[in-house]
């Protein structure tokens, strides 16, 4: 069976993080879910792990392509087959 893998850019969604990561979680319970943190000066990062949600914290808000990217190097690093 193959991995599945749901990333998530995200900045400064403190309000919408949560649910958004747990109905995610009710639609598809096979999927990992990992969310870049764009930098956000609220507490995304840490509604997103207690959400269940691998966290990847960028440094300042990189935009929504550098957290894409960020987003494909983990998958490839992580779920590649090989």
């Amino acid at each position: 069976m193959n991995r599945i893998l749901t990333i998530i850019p995200a900045y400064n969604e403190e309000e919408n993080i949560s649910k958004v990561i747990a109905e995610i979680k009710n639609y598809c319970r096979q999927t990992d879910i990992i969310v870049i943190n764009d930098g956000s000066e609220d507490k995304t990062g840490d509604l997103a792990r207690s959400a269940g949600a691998v966290v990847i914290d960028l440094p300042y808000n990189m935009g929504y392509g550098a957290t894409l990217q960020t987003g494909f190097k983990y998958a490839l690093r992580n779920y590649a087959c090989g």
